[in-house]
């Protein structure tokens, strides 16, 4: 058929399992050929086709509530609810989204760019159709790492014994999250794989073996598990368990699926695929190299991350100070897999688990641990309470760093780092920062290990810096908690920290104003004598923040200005109030008027 035809999933059922089968290789081909167009979730997406098919083959969308954790394995979902003709716009501006989004359909009913959240809006589904008397199943489908999360153990606890309501929870096992999975959970689910060597041959036997001795051998096997093997953890919990069985295999997942529709109790449908599948790169992949790809023909970026750099200076850091490093599930994107292996004995991923990873912090910087704590900004508001608790309210000594702050573009709303110094803003002890070039990076890191005692935060962009150094080359200098002048001047003051301030300069240069432009790099406190400086000018002053900035460094300038009565005309710049979706990093700033053209026109008026 021609998957540019689909309206809605309702075709499905006419299909024979042969055509199902022909459908999931066409959709396999679709995404494999066109994800490297847009850019995008290769692996998960390729795992889940099979899955995803059998789901609206047997239930009916909307009434039936599909409930993707995260959302970024569900473009299949996407095609066969009528989006194909989008997709050529995928995570592009004003384009199709790369995760679940309410906007976009009726069928997509829960959108979190943050995994660990299915199983508790799967109650809230589950307990709103009580409530409201409505027809419908409540399905789940999340991840073996992403079940790790706390907030998926909260709410596995309370749905395998609550009576008033029944839900299906599809936990798609495949040994990885965005790299592979880790702790005591993920093996105890290996030892239920029974090795894939089975399901090999499960596909074989079915195959060659007719339907009535498949059926016999079925019951016979059921019933040698059940004698030999020891309850598992869901079954422990309250959960019909079934599996695990071939995620791949359409009929197989056709034929339990509706065997879950007539049961009474809530059920964990443990599947296993392969992420990847049909893509060799993508299935050999063990460490996340193929999670996500970048659009085909993009210009090729001098330099390296902010995020490499930051890996590099920690490594070179070494020789100053032994530091213990707490990973979050992040190591790939963090690019920390070299450290975790020169340095094992200091190293620990704890997989999808920011609350857990704050507070482990704490612990080690309270026994004297000089102690690093990477998160992406998005992440680190879900470890809120654990790192204003238990680092800032008891003055624990940890670095933090703050990867992906500011806009990130194609992600989407749920990942835009803008609010991690409101954040921090708010709690006691903790110093934020942000470097302007890859210089402060060493800085500013040496300064937050070596020179503090405090929690201190190092926020960083997603975006590259010119340099690629060595670890050997790096070098640390000793500097004051204080802002610097770039470049002088006389008619107006220009705030701002990070690139950003790049973005100054060249609009001071393009309208040859007569600015000065300071680079606030210690976000909290603020420096507080170079104000003084600032304020005595008498000319007005510029605060330029790519964030959200409610409680950052503009309402603290204020708050100074005003506590000192000062009087220079304030203005300032900012993403304060406002939902960034998905779309190109270029497009974001001139749609919420923070980019080059939006700069000009706010300080053409000071053009002397």
């Amino acid at each position: 058929m021609n998957l540019f035809d689909i309206k809605d999933p309702s075709f499905l059922k006419k299909l024979s399992d042969k055509e199902l089968k022909a459908l999931a290789s066409d959709i396999r081909s679709f995404l494999i050929e066109n994800i490297p167009k847009t850019g995008g979730h290769l692996s998960s997406n390729l795992g889940t086709i099979e899955l995803i098919i059998a789901l609206h083959y047997v239930f009916d969308s909307p009434e039936d509530a599909f409930i993707f954790d995260v959302g970024h394995q569900a473009y299949t979902h996407k095609i066969l609810t009528g989006r194909i003709n989008e997709f050529s716009t995928l995570r592009h501006t004003d384009g199709l989204s790369g995760y679940i989004n309410y906007q976009e359909s009726p069928h997509d009913q829960w959108e979190s760019g943050h995994s660990g959240t299915s199983l508790s809006a799967l109650m809230g589904i589950l307990y709103a159709k009580h409530i409201k008397k409505e027809a419908g199943e409540g399905i789940a489908i999340i991840g073996d790492a992403s079940i790790t999360n706390g907030m998926s153990f909260e709410a596995l606890n309370l749905l395998g014994t609550d009576k008033n309501v029944k839900g299906i929870i599809i936990l798609n096992d495949n040994e990885m999250s965005i790299s592979r999975s880790v702790g005591s959970f993920s093996m105890a689910l290996t030892r239920f794989r029974s090795m894939k060597l089975f399901i090999k041959m499960k596909r074989f036997w079915q195959i060659v073996l007719p339907k009535f001795i498949l059926n016999f051998l079925g019951r016979v096997k059921r019933g040698l598990r059940g004698f030999f093997q020891r309850q598992n953890i869901f079954e422990d919990m309250g959960y019909m368990y079934v599996g695990p069985t071939d995620g791949h295999d359409i009929k197989g997942l056709i034929y339990n699926l509706q065997r879950m529709k007539k049961i009474k109790k809530s059920v964990v449908f443990h599947i296993i695929t392969e992420k990847g599948k049909g893509h060799f790169e993508a299935e050999q992949d063990k460490i996340g190299t193929f999670h996500g790809v970048s659009k085909q023909g993009e210009p090729k970026k001098i330099g390296i991350s902010w995020s490499e750099l930051i890996s590099l200076n920690m490594d070179a850091l070494q020789e100053h100070v032994k530091t213990f490093v707490v990973m979050p599930a992040m190591a790939v994107g963090a690019h920390f897999m070299e450290f975790s292996k020169k340095y094992p004995d200091r190293y620990i991923d704890v997989g999808i688990a920011e609350e857990h990873a704050a507070t482990m912090a704490a612990s080690l910087a309270h026994q004297g641990i000089p102690v690093f704590l990477p998160l992406y900004a998005t992440f680190a508001q879900r470890a809120f309470d654990q790192i204003l608790n238990d680092i800032a309210r008891s003055n624990h000594h940890v670095v933090i760093g703050i990867d992906r702050a500011g806009i990130v573009g194609e992600d989407g709303s749920t990942h835009q780092g803008l609010f991690d110094v409101s954040m921090f803003y708010l709690m006691p002890h903790v110093v934020i920062t942000m470097p302007y070039n890859e210089k402060e990076v060493s800085e500013l890191l040496y300064y937050g290990f070596m020179k503090q005692n405090n929690p201190f935060v190092m926020r960083y962009p997603r975006g590259v810096v010119a340099s690629s150094p060595k670890v050997e080359d790096i070098k640390f200098e000793e500097i004051e908690p204080v802002w610097t002048v770039l470049e002088q001047g006389k008619e107006i003051v220009l705030i701002s920290y990070g690139p950003s301030l790049d973005l100054l300069k060249a609009v001071k240069q393009d309208l040859k104003l007569d600015a000065m432009i300071v680079n606030a790099r210690f976000i909290k406190p603020i420096d507080e004598d170079m104000m003084h400086q600032l304020a005595r000018l008498g000319k007005p002053i510029l605060v330029y923040e790519e964030l959200a900035n409610s409680g950052s460094l503009y309402p603290q300038i204020l708050k100074f200005m005003a506590k000192n009565a000062y009087k220079n005309q304030m203005l300032e710049m900012s993403i304060t109030e406002q939902v960034v979706e998905h779309g190109f990093y270029h497009d974001m700033l001139k749609k919420h008027q923070m980019d080059f053209d939006a700069v000009k026109n706010i300080l053409k008026d000071y053009v002397i």
